[in-house]
């Protein structure tokens, strides 16, 4: 059985969103999203750059008030006051220039992250949810990792995690994650499977989701049609969906993942297991583009994140919507009240 470490938290303690990369639409996001109605009474920080969101909020919301504080115990439960934390770096962080790719952009990443990651092991905010990162630009500025997911669960100590998208009717968790297409096949192993399928119960207990359904999705086409179309189902695949309902999971599969999706869009199942990035993540965003979330299972902490990118094309422009990092810190506070339920039971 995977051993799958729980997850502590207190919920006195505020949020902290990381800035996520300073040249993207993050900040602008996080300013547009701070005071919305769904979460301006989530006492919360950002870590990042108080002059960068002092120069964006004059530009899209002048009556926020901007305070650099040097704790997150210091955090203001005024929603028109956005306490605003620098991280913690062994090197200088100088200011970036809007809209472009660059190394610096980079370090400030990191750095938020890492920060945001010690203070929530450390139980000194409550949960963290991530803006958007430049999995190009962090490893320019060598920090080797393809993104976010592997960063924070090499950061926490982490050997079995899972990336589960969250949007409109669907909850989805993937298998592989950020690697070539080319390589997904090989990838896919019983013991990979396996461990998804119980991150996909493990992430149905965290919901509070009562006897959740899980479908798995096949990797070729038909369900590789009896080895027809490939054999991934039945080497890989379906042996594991043997050993996870002989641990009493209710699970499914592998089903055609052509079907499978409008399935659990209907409510036939509560969380789809898919076999790589793409195949789970285009039929969620086509149901819930610019409103998902990303959450990170396994992990000891609780952290969302948004579904969509840095956008360099539109910052400046005053077109980024909020929507995705507002249910991002919904969900969060969410969590980690479930967790505060469930620490006292």
């Amino acid at each position: 059985m995977l051993s799958i470490p729980q997850i502590r938290t207190d919920p006195d303690k505020p949020l902290a969103i990381t800035m996520g990369d300073p040249a993207g639409i993050g900040p602008e996001v996080i300013v547009k999203g701070w005071s919305d109605s769904g979460v301006r009474n989530i006492r919360k920080i950002v870590i990042g750059d108080p002059d960068l969101f002092r120069s964006i909020a004059q530009k899209y919301s002048p009556e926020l008030i901007i305070n650099t504080i040097g704790d997150p115990q210091m955090a203001s439960d005024d929603p028109a006051i956005m306490d605003v934390l620098l991280p913690e770096s062994g090197e200088p962080l100088d200011p970036v220039s809007p809209g472009t790719s660059q190394v610096m952009a980079g370090r400030w990443s990191y750095y938020c992250i890492k920060t945001g990651v010690d203070l929530s092991m450390d139980r000194r905010v409550s949960a963290i949810v991530t803006a958007p990162i430049n999995k190009k630009v962090l490893q320019a500025a060598g920090f080797q990792y393809p993104g976010h997911t592997e960063l924070i669960a090499k950061m926490t100590k982490t050997e079995k995690f899972g990336m589960m998208l969250i949007g409109g009717p669907l909850r989805v968790i993937l298998v592989t994650t950020h690697i070539p297409f080319r390589e997904i096949a090989d990838r896919i192993t019983s013991e990979r499977v396996l461990d998804t399928i119980r991150l996909a119960a493990r992430a149905m207990e965290m919901f509070s989701v009562p006897s959740p359904k899980i479908a798995v999705a096949a990797l070729n086409p038909h369900a590789g049609e009896a080895s027809l179309f490939g054999d991934e189902e039945s080497r890989c695949i379906f042996p594991a969906v043997l050993e996870a309902r002989s641990e009493g999971i209710d699970v499914d599969g592998p089903l055609p993942a052509d079907t499978l999706f409008a399935k659990a869009a209907q409510g036939k199942f509560d969380v789809v297991v898919s076999q790589y990035h793409d195949q789970g993540l285009i039929p969620l965003k086509m149901l819930s583009f610019g409103l998902g979330i990303n959450v990170t299972i396994g992990i000891p902490i609780i952290r969302t994140s948004v579904d969509h990118g840095t956008a360099y094309d539109i910052v400046g422009k005053g077109i980024a919507q909020p929507g995705s990092l507002i249910a991002a810190i919904r969900l969060a506070a969410q969590l980690v009240e479930k967790q505060g339920v469930l620490a006292e039971k």
